[in-house]
This record gives structure tokens, sequence and C-alpha cells, in this order.
């Protein structure tokens, strides 16, 4: 069943008027009654989520775990994926219509330039998440219309991280450009954006403001590493004294274990990655996927979810007292984002294919 036929059967079999929406959301939903989806979720027992590293902890799997489960008697199961192997799973499903994953959170490269062109993805359209007035930054800004990937978190990312005992005090650099000074060039880890992860967001949130040609410049100071949790890893070890586009997770983990590591944000602004969530398509819990969003972009779930994963919430209404001071979002702070026809179609795709040109073979 392609994306079209799932919509107009959940379209069909669903009552679309919707009681009890709170004050300023859309007056109906095509999903119908969220009752009638619980009591088919109930039925169903059980949602498969496929997540990239750095979306869900193990403490935030286990109170959304224990939620679903006493509230809804859903068991959720986790399948922890790096973002270059969502992709390749969900085809595979498809292909052969053994469907297994009903949600997948990445970057938008990790999965949704690959599985929209395919018809892989369903409309998200959780009441929770059509409310007007309530957002820091609206799920749905980079595919308004389609609404078949939404930001699950708002991704502020500190674009520069420092080992500080490599790096005397006054010396750091301070914006981008201080990056293409020589006496950084071989010292700089970054994972490349030749493929899903950080390094392709910060590629996607940067180009068009940084420009080609300081990337082709960029691409020869840095040394590029594989794996999400390699720079910050690097750094901690001592084999770098700068990173570019570190995951914040693993970073935290390590200065918490006595790292000397700390982030920077360029006067540039720090860059703004593309995580979110699709509704995979012939999704086999497609009600307990239904329910999930709704509670997910709901005040209550964008809290347990922040908080366990120390996230800035999409939600402005969810308070940011967990997240470490230096990497809180304040309002008017600037910031770099990816454009929104950056994520559309074929684009992300075209820009992974540029960011190995310019990366890995341009050096």
């Amino acid at each position: 069943m392609n994306i079209r036929n799932l919509w107009l059967t959940v379209g069909a079999t669903l009552i679309l008027a919707l009681p009890g929406l709170p004050s300023g959301a859309l007056a109906a939903s095509p999903w119908g009654p969220m009752e009638q989806i619980e009591a088919a979720a109930r039925k169903e027992g059980a949602l498969v989520i496929y997540a990239a590293p750095g979306h869900f902890n193990r403490e935030s799997q286990r109170e959304i775990g224990n939620i679903f489960k006493d509230r809804y008697g859903v068991t959720i199961e986790w399948t922890g994926l790096s973002a270059s192997d969502i992709s390749p799973r969900v085809f595979a499903e498809q292909r052969t219509k053994q469907y297994t994953a009903d949600i997948t959170m990445s970057g938008v490269a990790g999965h949704y330039g690959s599985l929209k062109p395919k018809g892989y993805v369903s409309p998200i359209v959780a009441p929770s998440s059509l409310e007007k007035g309530v957002w820091r930054l609206d799920p749905a800004v980079a595919t308004p219309s389609d609404r078949d990937w939404l930001f699950i978190n708002m991704p502020l990312r500190p674009s520069i991280l420092i080992n500080t005992k490599m790096i005397p005090a006054g010396q750091e650099p301070r914006s981008y450009q201080d990056l293409l000074d020589p006496k950084w060039k071989g010292k700089i880890a970054f994972q490349s954006p030749a493929g899903g992860g950080t390094g392709s967001g910060w590629f996607r949130a940067t180009y068009r403001t940084l420009g080609l040609d300081y990337m082709r410049k960029l691409a020869k100071q840095v040394v590029l590493v594989a794996k999400v949790n390699d720079p910050p890893q690097a750094l901690a070890q001592g084999r770098f004294p700068v990173a570019l586009a570190a995951t914040t997770t693993r970073t935290r983990q390590l200065i918490e274990q006595g790292a000397s590591l700390r982030f920077i944000q360029p006067k540039e602004g720090n860059h703004m990655a593309s995580q979110g969530t699709c509704f995979i398509a012939n999704a086999p819990h497609a009600n307990a996927a239904m329910l999930f969003y709704q509670w997910f972009f709901s005040k209550e779930g964008q809290l347990v979810y922040a908080t366990h994963t120390r996230a800035i919430s999409v939600r402005k209404d969810v308070p940011q007292g967990f997240i470490p001071e230096d990497e809180r979002y304040v309002e008017g702070e600037p910031f770099l984002m990816a454009a929104t026809e950056d994520q559309q179609g074929k684009r992300p795709q075209e820009l992974l294919k540029l960011g190995k040109e310019i990366f890995v073979e341009g050096k």
C-alpha cells in the first residue's frame, strides 16, 4: 500500500470529527477521535521505533515505555540503528512486505530524504502537533504542507568543541572563519558529511551562509572521522584540540566523566541540526504510532522526552532548566538552519553527494 492509499484508508476508517481539542488547535484531524485510536492501539499492543543514536537514552526509553504500558497497554520496542542503517532496513521491509517499523527518528538525511521519494512515509497529523501558539520551533516548519517529517526537538547544536588542556585560554577559535587559520590544519575532527549524522547536518545548515568556497577551504583543514561519537571521543583522548559539529549527547557524557571539553558558540551562531521523525507507511501498529505522536507532541510527552535527553523542546511551555546553561536557547540568538528546500525531495541526497565531493574527493 503506498502513502496515498494508506492516507485514504486511515481517512475512510476513522471518523473525522475530533472532540475536545485544546484551545488554538485545528478543529478536526483526519486521524479521527483519539478514543478510537487508543482503543485500536490497545488491541495492537505494540509499537516499534527505529531511533538513531542520541534520540533516546535508557532513562527516556524506560519512562516512556512504562507510561505506554501502564496507561495504554502498549509495549514499545526500541531498536537503535545508525542513521545510515535506518533507510536500508525500511527499504527491505517495504520491498518484501515484512513490515516491522512504525516510527523512525533520525536526521533528515538519515531517513526522510531517501524514504520520502519511495512513498514510504505518511503524514503526521496528531492533534497535539497541530496546536497553535505553543512552539519554539513548529515541528512541521521544514515540510509545512506534507507534514510527513516533523522536528522532534529544537536541536540547536554548539558548533565548535575544544579540549581546554590543549588550547590555552584566549586562543580558542571564535568563529567559523577562525577554523581556516593554518595553525588548525589537521587538528580539527569532523564527522564526514558524506553520510547521515552530525557532519551532514552541519553542512546542510551552514553551506548557504558560509558558502561553498569556504567549505572547500575547510575541507583541507579538517580530519574526517566516521562515526557520530568519534569527534568528542577523539578530543577527550587528546588526539585533536578542536572538533566541529560534535554530538552534544556524547560530549556531555565525557564531560561528566571528567574530560576537559568545552563548547564555544561561533560569532555567526550555532547550527540547527535536522533531527526529526517519520511515520512509516504500512506501519503494522499504525494506531499505536498515532497514539505515540499525539502523546509525544503534548506538553507531557515533550517534558518527559526533553528532560531525559536534555534536549531543547519544540514547545515553549517546556522549560530548559535541565539543559547546561551554555547550551540553552536564548530568544533572538542567531543560529544557522537548513533551508526548507534542502530538506525535501532529492535535495538531502544531493547534499550528501556534494559533501562527499568537497570533503572526501576534493581533498
